[in-house]
């Protein structure tokens, strides 16, 4: 009976200190509150500004419809055929490496190669011949220049052109002259329908070559350039035709 007794006062001084510690420590928590009373100043909107970033296209968000017109839907059709041609050749596959690289370039080889080509096709023809030249201009024409080659006394024609001062005319008789040895001595193969620059790698010899390369220069600077040219400009022109004439 006193041991119970006993265990009930411990138990009750034990809570009784635990109380008083509790109590003890929450009134160490218990802080005023503070209220913000400063004055507060709300922010101002620049209305310029914010009219110069609406006219900005840098945050113009609003998605680019394309107009439907003959043009786009050209261009969409082109892109399905060449997204059609690609899906072929990969077989549906995603290039990757050196193979994507490629798909990517290909469009813009394709571009390059036909500029290529028409760059060719225009230096093929012969400027001289064309009908927009004057009437002057057109008594020596692509379509005449092999039978004067073949046929011609070509020296007599530089002779008359000397004579009426037609000194471009004569610059081109003479460029045919040296065609025309050359063709005879079998250092090149004359055909109509090459060019100039066909002519220049024919030439086996060096020296030749750059001579002739010179009076390529030449000629064309005179007679496509559709300069005017007089008797000083001529004989220059003319010495260099004459030292290759007499070497042939």
């Amino acid at each position: 009976m006193i041991r119970n007794l006993i265990y009930i006062f411990v138990f009750l001084y034990s809570f009784g200190c635990i109380c008083q510690t509790v109590s003890i420590d929450s009134t160490e928590f218990i802080q005023e509150v503070q209220y913000d009373k400063s004055a507060i100043t709300p922010l101002q909107f620049d209305d310029q500004a914010i009219q110069e970033l609406k006219q900005d296209e840098a945050f113009d968000y609003v998605e680019f419809v394309p107009p439907d017109n003959i043009w786009t839907r050209f261009k969409n059709w082109i892109n399905e055929v060449w997204n059609s041609f690609i899906n072929w050749i990969l077989q549906g596959n995603e290039a990757t490496g050196i193979l994507g690289f490629l798909v990517k370039a290909l469009p813009y080889l394709l571009i390059a190669g036909v500029l290529v080509f028409l760059i060719w096709l225009f230096l093929r023809i012969d400027l001289g011949g064309s009908p927009l030249k004057n009437a002057e201009l057109n008594k020596v024409i692509l379509s005449d220049e092999q039978d004067i080659i073949e046929t011609h006394d070509i020296e007599s024609l530089i002779t008359q052109a000397l004579h009426e001062n037609n000194y471009r005319l004569a610059v081109r008789f003479y460029y045919l002259l040296v065609l025309q040895k050359l063709s005879k001595k079998d250092i090149i193969d004359w055909q109509v329908q090459k060019t100039n620059a066909d002519y220049v790698y024919e030439i086996k010899s060096e020296g030749l070559r750059n001579d002739f390369t010179k009076l390529t220069r030449i000629y064309d600077f005179i007679w496509y350039g559709n300069f005017d040219v007089n008797e000083t400009d001529f004989l220059k022109a003319e010495k260099e035709f004459k030292q290759i004439t007499a070497t042939l």
